[in-house]
């Protein structure tokens, strides 16, 4: 089951089952027809919709809808169940700390304190296993302690950068 939101409407949750397709637990009377890979033609009682796929990005849609244009954003099960954890997205994109996944030696630190990191923003080098492992950052902030120094041996959540 997803749920989708399109703009200030409540959510909608749809169903696909091997009969047919419902709608917040009601049969969907109608028949979508694929014009391309972002243009449909919606038939439901006596009307037609033409839905175009103006922007997508991730699970983020803006949709123009008979040429009015809807902002969509649509959840799966698993978005759902981290929602219900508390662990949704805008939660997650908070960086504290970063601790080192496994033991190893540092390489290489790409930041200084006081720099602003982004999300994928590279932050140090960590060889383990004779391996590599480039460690970025997992969200915004701004760095307020580097607690490592190059050549350094480190263990397995051993906190290595927090941030503000």
């Amino acid at each position: 089951m997803i749920e989708i939101k399109a703009g200030d409407t409540d959510k909608i949750k749809v169903e696909n089952k091997k009969e047919a397709v419902f709608l917040n637990g009601k049969p969907f009377d109608g028949e979508i027809l694929r014009i391309s890979d972002t243009s449909y033609k919606v038939y439901k009682t006596n009307r037609i919709f033409r839905v175009d796929i103006v922007e997508r990005q991730g699970k983020e849609m803006k949709l123009k809808v008979n040429d009015q244009l809807i902002d969509v954003s649509v959840t799966d099960h698993i978005d759902q169940i981290l929602d219900k954890l508390g662990m949704n997205v805008a939660a997650s994109a908070v960086v504290s700390d970063i601790k080192a996944p496994m033991p190893g030696s540092i390489l290489g630190i790409s930041v200084s304190e006081g720099d602003e990191v982004n999300e994928g923003d590279p932050l140090l080098v960590l060889e383990a296993m004779k391996m590599e492992n480039v460690i970025k950052s997992p969200g915004e902030g701004k760095v307020s302690k580097i607690h490592i120094a190059e050549k350094e041996n480190v263990e397995k959540n051993q906190v290595l950068i927090s941030f503000e």
